[in-house]
């Protein structure tokens, strides 16, 4: 183990690169309450709210979702290399074991602090909401302690969702309104699965190394071609549920509701990474070995416009 850390490496261990996964539910259900309290006919539900309840809870789900997720990170490396899933010369770039910067347990209790943290900050906000959504952010800790044996049997990729998209966004909208929209689950839908395919990549090009280790990941049960072709479908239908969504909108507000198409600046992205996807054949696994990445740079870039897109909405409508 290294004698001589530094802030730099404590940094690095929980991934920071990996936080626009957890910024970008934050962001869209705020710009999205922001819109929702404006008239009835700019919502996308029934009626307007008025404005958010609880501002500063609001604000609080933003270091929720990052200590929960950075703390997610450690937990799982740590799984990882006890399972022989992370080896030294690992196309995910986790060597802060294996090179002696941190013991697996340093990591494991890192993990745990964080998420101890987290889920402080969680309590806090659910005190300010009377308790109603303890649920969320028990289930949203659990499926984070959980994901390294999820992940394992085929549920990874459930166990993103829900805490990339859905349980975030159905918390923030009991948050700001003081009750349940349940079609925040529309309204996650699409950064959501952007967010999945990221795994995916992931999980696609590590399909040979997880079957070694013993894992069954769901691009290991789908197979190569099964596993291209949903990530194909990750990567195109949120688009088409954008579309679907812009055009509900401007029936209602008029054509201030193809705001939301701004996320067709990102098409290019889409498109890069589908063809890098299906150009590779079974057995070249390490030419897709950036693809989470530049998925990633996608899922940012398309969740920044999809908030952006609600902003516009309620100022122009």
């Amino acid at each position: 183990m290294k004698s001589n850390r530094t802030l730099k490496d404590w940094v690095i261990a929980v991934r920071p690169w990996s936080f626009p996964a957890s910024v970008i539910p934050v962001l869209v259900s705020l710009a999205y309450l922001w819109c929702y309290s404006s008239v009835p006919s700019v919502a996308l539900g029934s009626q307007g709210a008025g404005q958010p309840q609880d501002m500063t809870g609001l604000l609080l789900c933003l270091p929720l979702m990052i200590l929960v997720h950075a703390g997610g990170n450690l937990v799982s490396d740590y799984y990882d290399h006890i399972r022989g899933v992370d080896k030294p010369d690992g196309p995910n770039g986790v060597t802060w074991i294996h090179d002696g910067t941190f013991a697996p347990r340093e990591i494991l209790h890192y993990g745990l602090v964080l998420l101890a943290l987290g889920a402080a900050v969680g309590a806090l906000i659910i005190s300010r909401t009377g308790g109603q959504p303890l649920w969320i952010g028990a289930l949203g800790l659990a499926l984070a302690l959980g994901y390294p044996w999820l992940k394992a049997h085929v549920l990874g990729d459930v166990d993103i969702f829900m805490c990339f998209a859905l349980l975030p966004s159905l918390g923030m909208g009991y948050v700001g309104t003081g009750d349940y929209l349940w079609e925040m689950v529309v309204v996650c839908l699409p950064y959501g699965m952007l967010t999945v395919a990221i795994l995916h990549a992931n999980n696609t090009r590590d399909i040979a190394n997880d079957t070694q280790a013993g894992l069954h990941t769901a691009a290991s049960l789908m197979g190569w071609r099964g596993s291209q072709w949903s990530y194909v479908a990750e990567q195109w239908i949120p688009y088409a549920l954008v579309a679907a969504m812009s055009v509900a909108v401007c029936l209602r507000v008029g054509l201030a509701g193809l705001s939301l198409l701004l996320v067709v600046l990102t098409l290019p992205l889409a498109r890069r990474n589908t063809k890098a996807m299906m150009a590779v054949q079974r057995g070249e696994s390490s030419a897709i070995g950036q693809l989470d990445k530049l998925s990633a740079q996608e899922q940012l870039s398309f969740g920044l416009l999809y908030a952006l897109g609600f902003v516009v909405l309620r100022l122009v409508a």
